[in-house]
């Protein structure tokens, strides 16, 4: 009788719950995190990309911390694809359909349960596979965390030329990284303060960049931010025959990451990870994410650090995100904007390195 009651209580559905204070903190964090960074991947609708399928997939997920929405991969990914076939990547409704596609493909594989598959891969692969994605998540920010953009045909390339050119590297924008990694980590020796040290860094760092008059790249140089929610968008339905293929790239891309969170972000509540249940909770995220202008999402390892540096306890922490983010739209857009990018480019190689 014990045993069958211990191997209920460990498979077990993880439930809501209450939120924490921690998970607020983290939320906050993660949406602030959201605004610059999914606006370096593709402006709004990488920006809308954090409202609902943060709220969405945190609320299905059967990893509690995984914080769902868009990355760097899969906005290439995803871009490639309906430049390949002609489509323009800027269109609403070449978009809302590869993301419903992408989705329902994402839905099929977990209802198909072909997350088995996942266990048939070593720890050592997925942890390889996890610190690839941490390079390519450092990468991607060091244009912003120096001014200079690195050049080569791979990841290992372009951070091979970026320390070749540290000369070229710009002052003010390597100094306020630098500063932001500095305030950062001094917050972080506090215990009080450890669970918003992200948030101390970036808010203090800001103020002062705006204080100074610091010339720094700023999310407004990237694209302004509409004080708007995102509005309905049908899928565009004749393309559907020339993306069914890029739509199984995509979630295949998006899936893959996610697996790759699993191992390394158990549920603090003691209940047992389903990979099967996460394809299917980003087919759901997917499916209304579609719906409101942006390109598809997925298991963000940079998205899902951040929160758990932050003190995420619950998936309150990316409800709360997806929330926060659309108030931040909604009101506080032109404040928004003026979040320097190597702020946040210093706190993402803190979150990738770690």
């Amino acid at each position: 009788m014990r045993t069958h009651t211990l191997r209920r209580i460990r498979i077990r559905r993880p439930r809501l719950g209450r939120p924490t204070g921690s998970d607020v903190t983290s939320g906050t964090v993660t949406g602030l995190f959201s605004i610059p960074e999914g606006m370096a991947y593709a402006a709004i609708a990488g920006l809308y990309a954090g409202v609902v399928p943060a709220i969405v997939g945190s609320l299905t997920s059967r990893t509690v911390l995984m914080v769902t929405t868009l990355t760097s991969a899969i906005a290439l990914t995803s871009q490639s694809v309906l430049s390949d076939t002609g489509l323009d990547p800027k269109n609403a409704g070449n978009v809302a359909l590869l993301t419903v596609m992408a989705g329902a493909v994402m839905l099929l594989m977990g209802a198909l349960r072909l997350g088995a598959v996942m266990s048939f891969v070593s720890n050592a692969v997925m942890t390889g596979f996890s610190t690839g994605i941490a390079l390519q998540i450092i990468t991607g920010v060091l244009k912003d965390a120096t001014g200079y953009k690195p050049e080569g045909h791979n990841k290992i390339h372009q951070l091979g030329d970026w320390l070749r050119h540290v000369g070229d590297w710009q002052l003010p924008a390597t100094l306020t990284a630098l500063a932001t990694i500095a305030l950062w980590a001094v917050a972080r020796a506090v215990k009080r303060l450890e669970p918003v040290a992200l948030l101390i860094a970036m808010v203090l760092v800001s103020a002062a960049v705006a204080v100074l008059s610091t010339d720094v790249e700023l999310v407004k140089d990237i694209a302004s931010i509409p004080a708007a929610l995102p509005s309905f968008t049908a899928p565009d339905p004749t393309a559907a025959p020339d993306l069914v293929q890029g739509a199984v790239s995509v979630a295949l891309v998006a899936l893959a990451q996610a697996a790759g969170i699993v191992p390394s972000m158990p549920n603090p509540d003691g209940t047992r990870s389903d990979i099967n249940g996460d394809f299917r909770s980003q087919g759901y995220a997917n499916l209304a994410n579609g719906l409101f202008q942006a390109l598809p999402s997925g298991g963000s390892m940079s998205r899902t650090g951040v929160a758990v540096s932050a003190g995420a306890r619950t998936r309150w922490a990316g409800i709360v995100s997806g929330v926060f983010l659309a108030l931040v739209v909604l009101l506080c857009g032109s404040l928004a904007e003026r979040i320097p990018m190597p702020v946040i480019g210093g706190l993402i190689l803190v979150v990738a390195a770690s």
